[in-house]
């Protein structure tokens, strides 16, 4: 996630909804570490979207057939490890 100018996040107000159990949990974790609920909020929704970018390419990659597929050995022999 990008930050906006000036090195600070978005003052963007997204509403997230939390089943109780989350939301305890949630709570705890700020209490432990006193922390705020936005900055795990923001941790996570980083985290997922660096995962699914990463998911989506895989898939891309996967959906080409004509992308030759290599095996370990040969990557590391590409890359000279």
């Amino acid at each position: 996630m990008k930050k906006a100018k000036g090195g600070k996040y978005s003052h963007k107000v997204l509403p997230v909804r939390l089943t109780p159990e989350a939301e305890k949990e949630l709570e705890r974790l700020c209490e432990e570490t006193q922390r705020p609920k936005s900055y795990f909020l923001r941790k996570a929704v980083e985290e997922f979207l660096e995962k699914e970018a990463l998911y989506r390419m895989a898939l891309e990659r996967w959906e080409n057939r004509d992308d030759r597929i290599i095996t370990a050995e040969e990557m590391h022999e590409r890359l000279g490890i």
